[in-house]
């Protein structure tokens, strides 16, 4: 089983499922909105920008999505991306592609 995720300060760390045990910070600072299926950790930053991360390992695997995001979720290898027009999309966890509007 994989990490996951919480924002602490501002900064998105890996957690341990099973123990909740810190596994060290994960991303940039100025993080608003965090999630993670296990497998991946989708982050949403003050600035809109969505980046997507290993859950394992905290590498970088690029953006996603838009501009202007405000939330996010992750399940099953889909993200959703909430954005301040109040539109919601999904896209590949793996991928980043664009996957339509809920």
């Amino acid at each position: 089983m994989g990490n996951g995720v919480v924002i602490k300060n501002g900064q998105a760390r890996r957690v341990d499922l099973k123990t909740g045990s810190d596994k060290g910070s994960v991303g940039f600072a100025n993080a608003r909105a965090a999630a993670s299926d296990g497998d991946y950790i989708v982050i949403v930053y003050d600035n809109g920008q969505v980046r997507r991360y290993d859950a394992n390992t905290g590498s970088d695997k690029g953006s996603v999505g838009f501009s202007n995001a405000v939330g996010c979720g992750i399940s099953g290898g889909i993200i959703t991306i909430n954005y301040t027009n109040g539109q919601s999309r999904q896209y590949d966890a793996h991928t980043g592609s664009d996957k339509g509007s809920l």
